[in-house]
């Protein structure tokens, strides 16, 4: 019974031996300064956040398809129209923001109205608010044409001092970095473009929506391009 258990003893560790030279047969030769195995070896990591094409059924495919087909289409349109003539479609924004503060205000006021259990002040500052909304609504609707040179303007004066803003911050942080060169050169840049449109805000505006048009219509084109080439076999 000893000599059998010795024996038993010595082919475990015959055993041990061989899976350490064979790998345990699962193609790994430690003894060869493979190593263990490890998870990143059976299972293959996947981004989350990557969209995997092949495996997205035929209507998903189409739907998305169809998506990129219809905000290519409305960016162009749009591209054009602000390109060609800018002051109707600067008109057609003004009516349609008009058209929202209203419908928006009227709904915020109703919903304050009705709602049983929102508080005193709470429905107060909503009626207040919506009545705000409604009646900045009707002065866009009374004079489209002030109101659609009076947004451009406040928008690009808007964009000037973000720059501005944006600016300073990164001048102020990249001190932090040990090579800041590339990040105080986008800084000042910022800064300077950001006093230019506050000093001149009205070329600027005409600039920003030229800029804009022409930025529409080149994504608006690379969506399209993409909705024909979406799910498409290579």
């Amino acid at each position: 019974m000893a000599m059998t258990g010795y024996h038993d003893d010595r082919d475990g560790d015959d055993r041990n031996e061989r899976d350490r030279n064979t790998g345990n047969g699962f193609g790994r030769n430690p003894g060869r300064g493979e190593g263990p195995l490890t998870p990143d070896d059976i299972y293959e990591p996947v981004d989350p956040f990557r969209l995997i094409v092949d495996d997205l059924p035929r209507r998903a495919r189409n739907i998305v398809r169809s998506i990129y087909g219809v905000v290519g289409a409305v960016a162009v349109v749009v591209g054009l129209a602000l390109l060609l003539i800018p002051g109707k479609t600067m008109r057609v924004v003004a009516v349609a923001l008009g058209l929202y503060f209203i419908v928006s205000g009227v709904a915020r006021a109703i919903g304050a109205i009705v709602e049983p259990f929102l508080p005193g002040g709470w429905r107060v500052l909503d009626i207040l608010f919506g009545t705000l909304l409604v009646i900045g609504g009707v002065v866009i609707m009374k004079d489209t044409a002030f109101s659609s040179e009076a947004l451009a303007l406040i928008v690009t004066i808007t964009i000037g001092i973000g720059w501005i803003i944006e600016g300073v911050l990164t001048l102020l942080e990249s001190w932090a970095l040990p090579s800041s060169g590339w990040a105080v050169a986008t800084a000042i840049l910022s800064i300077l473009a950001g006093v230019v449109i506050l000093v001149s805000p009205v070329q600027s505006t005409v600039w920003l929506v030229m800029f804009t048009a022409c930025a529409l219509i080149v994504l608006g084109v690379m969506s399209l391009v993409r909705a024909l080439t979406f799910g498409r076999g290579r």
